[in-house]
């Protein structure tokens, strides 16, 4: 990996941001690899922003839990700027709609990061993982949008389901959830959820099937909501970089697929999947995930079992 910083870091962010990125910059270039799963073949990483400069929906799918994937993200965001400029967004399903104002008013320095932290729901692991990004966009200007569903309502239609949670929201909160939602029972995207939910129930026990069309609802709510944040930029000419769990994006299902469905004309995608490896890379099992497949090592401590 090549890197030259003074191109793509103002003097703020490249104080900001020095200490996330010095083991990064140090790091060799066989450690991450991309795979153009398209083509078939691997790139060199300074290839990969030229490729997807064309594309004004750029889904981003991480693993939450692993630092070095943010790394990769932290990189790509500001390789992607280069590549862009003042057309980028930044778009991030860690930021729920009702906290924009708070996060517009950080970045443009109306309020300090322990004001910006207290008035919006920041995840556990924000500071460590998801700063480095904000810090960036904030030096360079680089708007960014609170694209997920509350967390209330969400918990609300995965308790009572979606049409009578959305019959009961205050006009207020309905402005905080996209205005249509779409979750049709047997698409494919409906059978892979289920299937994560099913293999994660745990006990061995069969979740109840009204259960489980609960829980697809209330993720439909959160993709369509971050579906519809995303569209709304792209008819301002905005090229949008949104960073979400995997599942949201894969095989350009779920948010992905409702920002097309929001504008099949005007979107011009690109997903990407960063994925952890411990030994060694598999990514034909994935080809029909992603258009590049970036891995990175797995540095994560193995879970006791």
């Amino acid at each position: 990996m090549i890197f030259n910083i003074r191109r793509w870091v103002g003097l703020g962010s490249f104080i900001a941001l020095m200490s996330f990125l010095s083991p990064v910059l140090a790091q060799s270039s066989s450690e991450w690899k991309v795979i153009d799963t398209r083509a078939g073949k691997e790139i060199r990483w300074r290839d990969l922003p030229g490729r997807l400069k064309n594309a004004n929906a750029i889904f981003v799918g991480e693993q939450h839990d692993d630092p070095e994937t943010h790394k990769a993200e932290a990189i790509l965001l500001a390789d992607m700027h280069q590549k862009v400029g003042d057309k980028l967004t930044l778009a991030m399903e860690m930021f729920e709609r009702d906290g924009q104002s708070g996060l517009n008013d950080y970045l443009s320095g109306k309020i300090d990061e322990s004001a910006f932290v207290k008035s919006v729901r920041v995840w556990p692991n924000y500071t460590t993982d998801y700063r480095p990004m904000i810090e960036f966009a904030k030096a360079n200007k680089i708007p960014v949008l609170a694209s997920n569903a509350p967390q209330k309502i969400v918990r609300k239609v995965g308790q009572g389901g979606l049409m009578a949670s959305l019959a009961s929201l205050s006009s207020e909160e309905k402005t905080q959830v996209a205005s249509f939602i779409l979750a049709p029972e047997s698409d494919e995207y409906s059978k892979r959820f289920g299937g994560i939910i099913s293999a994660g129930h745990g006990d061995g026990e069969q979740m109840e099937p009204t259960m489980i069309r609960r829980f697809y609802e209330a993720q439909r709510l959160r993709d369509d909501t971050m579906g519809e944040t995303v569209a709304r930029a792209l008819r301002d000419g905005r090229t949008v970089f949104h960073v979400n769990g995997s599942f949201h994006s894969d095989a350009a299902l779920g948010t992905a697929s409702s920002v097309l469905w929001r504008e099949p004309l005007l979107t011009r995608l690109a997903i990407v999947k960063i994925v952890p490896y411990k030994d060694k890379i598999d990514w034909a099992s994935l080809r029909q995930e992603a258009d590049y497949l970036i891995f990175v090592p797995d540095r994560r401590p193995e879970k006791a079992k």
